[in-house]
């Protein structure tokens, strides 16, 4: 991929990644589904950065120690990302999701310090003269938990969109499609072409390819609703004309006025939806 374009996209995900969790922690971070869904972003956050700067630079030592955390954070992504799309189906939590966590986090912190998943960073070798990873003896079960996550969370997505109402089965369904574009391109881009056949030349549009799950959750949310995104439309609408009108001793009044007048002019559409 060309270098300037993969560093505007690294830039545009970082961003992205950020941005959401930062903006829905502050507004709805009492809700499961934000936090959760938080969570999922700020691991990417950490796999998306880590890969940009192992890419980056020729330090062994360095890139060693940027490569391993890249892999420990994948390996809480997928858990993040399962109990988001769980949250989203209002299925409640069960002792194996803990055990999941634990294993999850186990496996995050054995990526992170050991030589067993990232033995050795290799400098100027493989197909493109780049960077080569070195797997160690437990590679191969990092992956299967990271493939056991993904497709425990497509199970849950498509299964679940079965059995509840529209609108969480649109939602259930778009979620389930962006984790599979997301899973299926990283795992051949990170996993599969450079465990088989040694080719690290297509390691950045794993990560990048995160912007089609983000993708997925935008529509879900303007489309679907997702987040309750009317909620924050409107305080925002209301607030910055109440404050405009300087009119505290008035407040409750106004912005239950506006309220109501912005539900009608904004969310008509969706309304007329839930009653067809």
């Amino acid at each position: 991929m060309n270098s300037v374009l993969a560093e505007v996209l690294y830039a545009l995900c970082s961003l992205v990644l950020a941005g959401t969790s930062i903006f829905l922690l502050v507004r709805e971070g009492r809700s499961p589904v934000v936090r959760w869904f938080v969570a999922s972003c700020l691991a990417l956050l950490v796999w998306v950065v880590t890969l940009f700067l192992f890419s980056r630079s020729d330090d062994p030592s360095y890139i060693l120690l940027v490569g391993r955390a890249n892999f420990a954070a994948v390996s809480l992504a997928v858990y993040f990302g399962f109990r988001f799309v769980k949250s989203v189906a209002a299925l409640p939590a069960r002792s194996s999701d803990t055990w999941l966590l634990w294993l999850s986090v186990t496996i995050s912190i054995v990526a992170a310090t050991t030589p067993w998943i990232d033995k050795v960073e290799l400098v100027g070798v493989g197909i493109a003269g780049g960077h080569e990873t070195i797997y160690g003896p437990l590679f191969v079960l990092y992956v299967a938990h990271v493939v056991g996550m993904l497709a425990a969370t497509l199970w849950l997505a498509f299964r679940s969109s079965d059995r509840v109402a529209s609108p969480h089965r649109d939602q259930l369904l778009l979620l389930g499609w962006g984790t599979l574009a997301t899973g299926v391109v990283s795992l051949l881009t990170n996993a599969l072409l450079p465990y088989t056949f040694d080719d690290f030349r297509w390691i950045d549009i794993g990560p990048l390819s995160t912007l089609l799950f983000l993708l997925a959750v935008a529509y879900a949310v303007i489309r679907h609703q997702l987040f309750d995104i009317r909620v924050f439309v409107r305080r925002a609408v209301v607030l910055g004309v109440a404050l405009s009108l300087v009119l505290a001793f008035s407040f409750d009044p106004i912005r239950r006025f506006l309220e109501g007048r912005i539900d009608k002019l904004l969310f008509l559409e969706h309304r007329t939806r839930r009653r067809a």
